[in-house]
Parts: structure tokens; sequence; C-alpha cells
């Protein structure tokens, strides 16, 4: 089974081949908050998945056997492979005025 590149709005889910072992586990399934709508790319259930955030604030997602559903209320639902593990990537932006970069706000 081919594992591909997976986008929902502002998310980049990209095949990685390892899952970091020491990192902080998210127990809510949110992956990223709304910061302007205040709707969350979340898991849909946890039951088959691990959610990690790294200490540089990017997160990464371990599916099981069954895989797992990501949903937002503005972006159609996207299903992430059985048994790969995926590093999300968020959408940045360059300030110009400001000259620095910032996630995109969703």
């Amino acid at each position: 089974m081919q594992k591909d590149l997976i986008r929902q709005g502002d998310l980049l889910f990209v095949p990685a081949n390892k899952f970091p072992e020491n990192t902080t586990r998210v127990e809510t399934g949110i992956i990223a908050e709304g910061e302007a709508t205040g709707h969350h790319h979340r898991l849909a259930v946890l039951e088959d998945a691990e959610l990690a955030a790294l200490w540089d604030g990017s997160k990464m997602v371990k599916v099981g056997p069954s895989g797992v559903t990501v949903v937002h209320e503005e972006h159609g639902t996207v299903t992430l492979a059985p048994n790969t593990t995926y590093a999300v990537h968020q959408a940045r932006e360059y300030d110009y005025l400001a000259e620095a970069t910032r996630f995109v706000a969703d």
C-alpha cells in the first residue's frame, strides 16, 4: 500500500519512518486548534492512534491497524493509512511588515 501526503486545510500529514519514544502524549486528540474560528483539527477516535507533541511544538500521529480519520468543521474529513506514522506540518506565512513567519490562522 502506497502512503501518500495528505492535506487537510493548513495541515500536511507526511509519512514518517519512526514515532518518537520520549514525547508528550496529547490525550485530547486535538492536532491543531483553530485560532480564528475555534474549530479544531482532531482525531475522530483515539482507540487506534497515538498523538504526540514534540519539543518544537510540532506533532506526530501513529496510526494503528484500523486507520483513523481526522475531522474539522470546515474541511473535508481525511483518513490516515493504517500502520503508518505521520509528521504533521502546519502551513506558515511570512509577514513582511513584522519581518517574521507565523503559522497560518485557521
